[in-house]
């Protein structure tokens, strides 16, 4: 498939060294010349164009004409819709994904005709429902091919990383955290979020950087 991928962050990163490795066509559309610089060496591919997605021009020129797949996945609810919209309504080939970061905005999304919505928050609070062992980073899905897989991970009264900025914390490189459960509230974290005992948090990691994860998270015993 050819898929077009609209935005370059760490996740946008990982999403697309994965469809790359299971041969899908991928170009990645990231409005900041720096973070396309960085996915493309990430990746090891040039697939990165410098642009705005919202704008149909950029998505013409990233090749949307022949897209099987466009996939709304910035750190933005607008501009996740404005793409999606704008595939939809002017291009219409392609099928839609659109992460969102507010759950109440998935509606929205639903009824404007979007194929897909995901929601972090949503798929968080479904796994911190569940009964898992928070002195222990838990497995909870392997992505096709087996190079990443997605964790749960509960920070103890004796985390080393209390109190800590994700800045701070020395996390294995092939590692992101890409949502944060606090007191019932779900967030996406960056590196000024700080960590607290008693936060659960949803990982996607390569298997071997499970120990270090522990390390730096949990602590020792």
């Amino acid at each position: 498939m050819f898929i077009i991928l609209v935005g370059g962050g760490k996740l946008g990163t990982y999403l697309a060294k994965t469809l790359l490795e299971e041969k899908h066509e991928v170009i990645v559309i990231e409005k900041e010349e720096r973070k396309a610089q960085r996915l493309c060496q990430a990746v090891n591919a040039e697939v990165a164009l410098v642009g705005d997605g919202c704008d149909p021009l950029v998505l013409e020129e990233a090749g949307i004409a022949r897209a099987d797949v466009v996939i709304a996945d910035t750190g933005d609810d607008e501009d996740n819709l404005v793409i999606s919209l704008v595939t939809k309504k002017k291009f219409a080939g392609p099928r839609t994904i659109a992460r969102i970061n507010n759950p109440k905005n998935k509606q929205i999304f639903e009824e404007l005709g979007i194929d897909s919505v995901v929601s972090a928050t949503e798929v968080v609070m479904r796994i911190v429902q569940q009964e898992v062992n928070v002195r222990e980073v838990a497995p909870l899905m392997t992505f096709k091919g087996g190079n990443l897989e997605l964790v749960r991970l509960s920070v103890p009264a004796v985390s080393p990383a209390h109190e800590k900025r994700l800045s701070e914390i020395h996390l294995p490189r092939h590692c992101v955290i890409v949502a944060l459960e606090r007191n019932g509230e779900v967030m996406v974290p960056d590196g000024e979020t700080t960590i607290l005992t008693d936060d659960t948090m949803l990982i996607v990691a390569q298997p071997g950087a499970t120990a270090e994860l522990r390390a730096q998270l949990v602590g020792a015993g």
